[in-house]
C-alpha cells in the first residue's frame, strides 16, 4: 500500500508540473496547482519516512539502508543516504522553491514565465525520480530485516549536512528560473536584480552553511584529522559556491547602475548548470568518493541528458534573448569599486576553471585513454590558494573605493592603523613561508580594517557612547551583512592558514599506562576496553591530557557486524586556540594499540568563519525583507 501510495503522489506531481505550461490557456489556478505538487511530494516524502522509521522491508530503499538495529536519527538520514531517496529529497526540495516562488512574486508575466521554467525543472527530476528509479520499489518476498546502513553516514554531520546543502544547490533553480524569466520579459535589469537578489543570497547562504558541515563532518569523523581534502564531490559542492559569489558581487552593479544584467543572468544560468551537473557526478558513479553514490550507470546516463537539456535549452534561450549591449553613459575610473567587483569576478571564474578542470581531466582521461591519475592537493595548494589571496587583496580594499574613483594611497592612509597592525605579525609568521605569511598578515588587516571602519562610522571614543550607537543603529543592515561576511572570511582565513601550517602529527603503538607527546601536551592510555552497542562492537581508549587538567577522550574503534564494516570514531579536545584530535587503530598483541594524535591550532576559526559569512547573508536578506514592507 505505501509503494503504491508514494508511487501515486509522484505521478500526479509529474502530472501537474508538466501541465503547467498551459495555464496561461486555460486558466488554471496557478496557486493551487502548485500547491498541490508540493503537497503531493510532500506526502511521498513523507510515507518514505514512515517505512525508515517502522523497519518496513518490503521496500528496496529500507531493505537496502536500514535495519531494525540502527538508532532512530539514522532510520530518518538513511533516506538521503541512498541514490533514490536522496532524489526524492531533491524533488522535495525544488518543489518547496516552487511554491516560495508563487507566493513571494507578484503577478505579471515575468512570475508565469518563472513559474514555467521552475515547473519544467521539477518534472525533469521528478520523471527521472519515479521512472528511472522508483524510490517505493518493492522486493519479493518480503525481508525480515534489511541489510543496514553505511556507518560512515551515521553520524549527525550526515543528518544535517545533504538537506542544508540541498536548499543551497537548489535555491539556484529558483534564481535561473527568474534569470531565464527577466530574458524572455525583457525585464530591466535594476528591476530583475531587486528581484532576484534575496533568491540569490538565501541560496548563497544555505549552500556556504552545507560546505562547511561537510568540511565539519569529514574533520570529526573519517578520522584523517583535516578539514579539506580536495575529494572530487567537495569540489563539487565548491564549484556553484564560487560562481555564486562572483553573482553576488556583480548584482550590486545591476542594481545600483542597471549595467551588465546579461552577464549576471549568464553567472545565475552557469550556476545552477554546475549545480546539477554535481549532481550527475555524484551519482553517476564515475566518481570515487565517501560521498560519492556509485550508482547503475543508465541512471547516470538519464542524469546526464536532464542536465544536457537544462544547459542546451538554457544557453540557447539565452542566446536568442539576451539585449543587446547598449554602450554606458557611466565613465569609472579604473581604481574604483565597480573595477573592483569585476577583477573579483574574474578571480572567481578563475578559481572556478581551476577546481572543474581539477575534477574532470582525471575523468575526462581515463574515459578517452584509459589511463587513471589524480589530481592532488599540491595542483590546488599552488594555483587556488594564489587566487584566494587575490580575493582577500580586493576584499580589504573594495568596499572603501568609491564607483567615482579612489587613491589607494588615501586608503592606506586612513586605515593605516589595520595595515600597520598586520604588518607586526611578518616577524612571527615568515618562517612558516610566503603564503602562510601573506595569507595572515591580509587576514589581520582585513579584520581590524571592518572594525576601525565600523568605530568611524560610529564615531567611537569621538562622541559620547549613547551618541555614538544612535549612528550604529542608523547603519544600514546591508552595510552589517557585508561586515559580518567579511570578518567570517578574515576568521577564516586565519583558521585555515593557522591549521594547515602549525599542524603536528604523532603516531605510535601504545600500552595502558605510556604517553605519546605533541605539540606542548602529553597523552596517556590509560585504559582500554571492549564495548557492545545493539549497533556495534568497539575497542575504546580513554586517554587523557595531563597538562589540560586530564581532559578524558575516548575515541573508538567500532566494528558494525550488520554492515561488517569498521568505522573510526574519532574523539576530539576542543579549546578555542587548537583542538586535540585523538584516533585509534587495530591492536597489535605485541605493540599495544595504534593510536594517532593530532595538534591542530585554530580549527574553531573555520567554523565560526563559515557560520559568520553565511549569517552575513541572511541579515542581509532581512534587511531586504524589512525594507519591502515598509
Amino acid at each position: 500500500m505505501s509503494s503504491i501510495l508514494g508511487n501515486l503522489f509522484l505521478l500526479i506531481a509529474c502530472v501537474l508540473t508538466s501541465t503547467y505550461i498551459f495555464t496561461p490557456f486555460f486558466s488554471i489556478p496557478s496557486r493551487a496547482l502548485n500547491a498541490i505538487t508540493f503537497l503531493c511530494v510532500t506526502f511521498a516524502l513523507s510515507i518514505l519516512l514512515y517505512c525508515h522509521i517502522t523497519d518496513n522491508f518490503s521496500l528496496y530503499n529500507v531493505y537496502y539502508n536500514s535495519h531494525t538495529t540502527k538508532p532512530l536519527l539514522y532510520k530518518i538520514s538513511g533516506i538521503w543516504g541512498n541514490m533514490e531517496g536522496s532524489m526524492l529529497l531533491w524533488c522535495w526540495v525544488l518543489t518547496l522553491y516552487l511554491l516560495l516562488l508563487e507566493l513571494s512574486l507578484n503577478n505579471n508575466q515575468s512570475k508565469k514565465i518563472s513559474l514555467i521554467v521552475q515547473n519544467l525543472i521539477c518534472f525533469g527530476f521528478l520523471s527521472f525520480t519515479l521512472f528511472s528509479l522508483d524510490p517505493f520499489a518493492q522486493i519479493q518476498p518480503t525481508a525480515s530485516n534489511g541489510l543496514g546502513f553505511n556507518p560512515i553516514l551515521q553520524d549527525i554531520g550526515l543528518v544535517i549536512h545533504p538537506p542544508i546543502l540541498y536548499l543551497g544547490y537548489l535555491g539556484f533553480s529558483a534564481v535561473f528560473s527568474l534569470s531565464i524569466a527577466g530574458l524572455i520579459a525583457k525585464v530591466e535589469g535594476n528591476k530583475w536584480a531587486n528581484i532576484v537578489r534575496p533568491w540569490i543570497l538565501i541560496s548563497w547562504s544555505f549552500l556556504t552553511l552545507g560546505i562547511g558541515l561537510g568540511s565539519w563532518w569529514a574533520y570529526r569523523e573519517l578520522g584523517w584529522g583535516g578539514f579539506w581534502f580536495w575529494d572530487p564531490v567537495e569540489n563539487v559542492s565548491l564549484m556553484p559556491w564560487l560562481i555564486a559569489t562572483a553573482l553576488l558581487h556583480l548584482i550590486l552593479i545591476v542594481k545600483k547602475f542597471n549595467l551588465l544584467r546579461n552577464f549576471a543572468i549568464l553567472l545565475s544560468i552557469m550556476t545552477f548548470i554546475s549545480s546539477t551537473m554535481g549532481t550527475f557526478l555524484v551519482r553517476s558513479g564515475i566518481l570515487i568518493s565517501v560521498h560519492a553514490f556509485a550508482n547503475n550507470p543508465k541512471q547516470g546516463l538519464c542524469i546526464l541528458a536532464l542536465s544536457y537539456l537544462i544547459v542546451t535549452s538554457s544557453l540557447i534561450t539565452f542566446i536568442l534573448f539576451a539585449n543587446k549591449v547598449k554602450k554606458s553613459s557611466h565613465q569609472f575610473p579604473f581604481i574604483s569599486r565597480f573595477t573592483s567587483i569585476l577583477l573579483n569576478n574574474l578571480l572567481f571564474i578563475t578559481a572556478f576553471t581551476v577546481v572543474c578542470i581539477g575534477t574532470l581531466y582525471p575523468i575526462i582521461l581515463e574515459y578517452l585513454t584509459d589511463e587513471v591519475i589524480s589530481v592532488g592537493a599540491p595542483y590546488y595548494n599552488l594555483l587556488f590558494n594564489s587566487i584566494a589571496l587575490g580575493v582577500l587583496i580586493l576584499t580589504i580594499i573594495g568596499p572603501y573605493l568609491s564607483w567615482n574613483g579612489s587613491k589607494l594611497i588615501s586608503i592606506f592612509s586612513k586605515y593605516k592603523f589595520s595595515f600597520f597592525l598586520a604588518l607586526l605579525t611578518i616577524p612571527f609568521i615568515f618562517k612558516k613561508g610566503v603564503m602562510a605569511t601573506t595569507a595572515i598578515t591580509l587576514a589581520v588587516a582585513l579584520f581590524v580594517s571592518i572594525l576601525e571602519s565600523y568605530s568611524k562610522r560610529t564615531k567611537l571614543f569621538s562622541l559620547p557612547l549613547l551618541e555614538s550607537i544612535a549612528l550604529a543603529k542608523g547603519i544600514s543592515k546591508t552595510y552589517y551583512a557585508m561586515m559580518i561576511s567579511h570578518i567570517g572570511v578574515a576568521v577564516l582565513v586565519l583558521g585555515v592558514a593557522t591549521a594547515a601550517n602549525w599542524q603536528e602529527e604523532n603516531e605510535s603503538y601504545m600500552r595502558i599506562g605510556e604517553s605519546i607527546s605533541i605539540n606542548k601536551y602529553k597523552i596517556s592510555l590509560i585504559n582500554a576496553e571492549f564495548i557492545k552497542d545493539k549497533n556495534f562492537s568497539a575497542v575504546k581508549g580513554s586517554f587523557v591530557i595531563q597538562n589540560l587538567s586530564n581532559k578524558l577522550l575516548t575515541p573508538e574503534n567500532r566494528f558494525y557486524p550488520i554492515e561488517k564494516q569498521k568505522k573510526i570514531k574519532s574523539d576530539i579536545y576542543h579549546h578555542p586556540l587548537f583542538d586535540i584530535h585523538v584516533t585509534i587503530g587495530d591492536i597489535d598483541k605485541d605493540k599495544g594499540i595504534a593510536t594517532r594524535v593530532y595538534y591542530r591550532p585554530g580549527v574553531i576559526a573555520i567554523w565560526l568563519g563559515c557560520i559568520a559569512i553565511a549569517l552575513g547573508a541572511a541579515v542581509s536578506v532581512f534587511g531586504i525583507l524589512t525594507k519591502s514592507k515598509n
